[in-house]
């Protein structure tokens, strides 16, 4: 049996989780849902769980944002609770880096900074794994693109950044790196789920394109 609180058994941990993420046919699914009670369907038995369980039966706005940032808390958490105790102040700085203003503020993107000096500083002495610089410059490059694009263009950016983050994670096996990786997906998918029931709740007469 692999012991908890290392790299092999919080690899193995992420792994399961992938497997959970919504299917194409469940983001379908909650795309073309005109109202909340459809989405959460679509949604249910998927890694998207932790965020359904955070919202109020009626959410409104700030509640949707809350409930993103509440399962992010939770799944870093989560990761920390896997990993070598020596990478948890690492991956709590995620949560909540330096200079992070009220959690209930609206912001565009759950994923950290990885460029900041100060979750370098925590990284254990001795690291040993290249793979986090050169996923600390892939996110950076992501949130630059991301915050300059147009409306237009944010899905493909969003999609090619998941399938070069999913393609790391598998480079990378049984590294700290791909506990990174694995976090910047669950971002993305909360992220996700975020705008497609913010969308709904702000515009409940839109028309849902199929």
């Amino acid at each position: 049996m692999i012991a908890a609180g290392s790299l092999e058994y919080a690899f193995a941990r992420m792994q399961s989780r992938l497997s959970r993420r919504p299917s194409e046919g469940a983001w379908a699914a909650i795309e073309e849902a005109r109202t909340l009670a459809p989405i959460v369907d679509a949604a249910r038995g998927t890694s998207l769980e932790t965020m359904l369980a955070a919202l109020p039966p009626q959410p409104g706005l700030p509640d949707v944002d809350l409930a993103a940032r509440t399962a992010w808390a939770r799944t870093v958490d989560e990761a920390a609770g896997w990993m070598p105790p020596a990478w948890r102040p690492a991956l709590a700085w995620c949560k909540a880096q330096p200079g992070d203003e009220a959690r209930a503020k609206p912001h565009p993107t759950l994923l950290p900074s990885l460029a900041h000096p100060e979750w370098r500083r925590l990284w254990p002495a001795g690291t040993g794994d290249p793979g986090l610089a050169d996923l600390a410059r892939r996110v950076e490059a992501h949130l630059a693109r991301f915050r300059l694009a147009p409306p237009h263009e944010a899905t493909g950016l969003r999609r090619a950044f998941e399938d070069g983050l999913l393609a790391f994670f598998r480079r990378h096996p049984v590294a700290p790196s791909a506990a990174f990786a694995w976090l910047a997906l669950a971002a993305l998918d909360l992220e996700r789920l975020r705008g497609e029931i913010a969308r709904r709740l702000a515009f409940p007469e839109a028309r849902i394109a199929a």
